[in-house]
C-alpha cells in the first residue's frame, strides 16, 4: 500500500466529522505500525484534494468527499 491510500483510509475511518493530521497519524501508526511524518502526511492530503477525494473542512479536518453516482460521474467527465 502507499501513503496515499493509508492516509486515504484514515481519513475514511474517521466518519462523516473528518480527521485531523496528529488523528491520521496516530491511525496510522496503531493500524499500520509505522509511523510517518507530517509532512508526509500533509503532502498526501494535498495529492488527496487534488484529485478530489478527501476535502478540508472549516474546522481543519480533512473528510473523504461522497462518492458521485454513475450519471454524475458521466456528466463530470463528458459535460451536460
Amino acid at each position: 500500500m502507499t501513503v496515499d491510500e493509508w492516509v486515504f483510509e484514515a481519513v475514511e475511518s474517521s466518519g462523516e466529522r473528518g480527521a485531523t493530521l496528529r488523528e491520521i497519524q496516530r491511525w496510522i501508526d496503531d493500524v499500520h505500525g509505522d509511523e510517518l511524518a507530517p509532512d508526509t502526511i500533509e503532502a498526501s492530503l494535498t495529492a488527496l484534494v487534488e484529485a478530489e477525494r478527501v476535502r478540508e473542512t472549516t474546522d481543519g479536518r480533512y473528510a473523504c468527499v461522497p462518492k458521485t453516482d454513475k450519471a454524475d460521474a458521466l456528466r463530470r467527465l463528458f459535460g451536460e
